[in-house]
């Protein structure tokens, strides 16, 4: 098992026996939700880091990462004070790091696409932009679930930019985790 892949069966693992643990005690299954976008960050720079030879690829993967921190409500709230963090949700900074996250995204799947030169890719790629935008832009987390499995169907029928491709099974973990948090309790 190469290192990427341990990394991602080690995190996915971990949130696993975290949700078990909870249900064992309380009867209900939670993950740690708030940390998704911190899991994200960290195992994306450590995909960048390992493959920061590929380029723009890995670069896109680490500020898929930041952008999704610096998207996140939790993330603010640690620095800053009840007061300054109201102000800071009626503006549109949060929502516009949470747009620009969805763009890399967007932008990874379409740079798969054109590395992997195939119509069935073109066709993935295209189902994914469209299906993803109309998940997040709605909220229809299983839609946005189904456009990671796109993306992973695409991978398996012509694996490009290995093992930053491995980023997407993550990405349907940590949505898959929100949806089995929120539908089962």
């Amino acid at each position: 098992m190469k290192r990427e892949d341990r990394l991602i069966f080690l995190t996915v693992l971990t949130l696993v026996i975290y949700a078990v643990s909870i249900y064992l005690s309380y009867g209900s299954f939670v993950f740690p939700l708030p940390l998704n976008e911190f899991i994200l960050l960290i195992v994306g720079f450590q995909f960048f880091w390992w493959n920061k030879e590929q380029g723009f690829p890995a670069l896109l993967v680490l500020l898929i990462g930041i952008l999704a921190v610096f998207g996140s409500q939790v993330f603010w709230s640690m620095l800053l004070s009840d007061v300054a963090m109201q102000s800071l949700m009626d503006s549109f900074i949060i929502d516009l790091f949470s747009v620009m996250s969805f763009f890399c995204i967007i932008l990874f799947a379409i740079s798969q696409s054109l590395r992997q030169k195939t119509s069935l890719s073109l066709v993935l790629s295209s189902l994914f932009a469209i299906s993803f935008l109309f998940g997040e832009i709605f909220n229809y987390p299983l839609i946005v679930l189904g456009s990671y499995a796109v993306m992973i169907v695409s991978n398996v029928h012509k694996p490009v930019f290995q093992p930053l491709h491995l980023i997407w099974i993550l990405l349907f973990v940590l949505k898959g985790s929100e949806i089995i948090s929120f539908l089962l309790n």
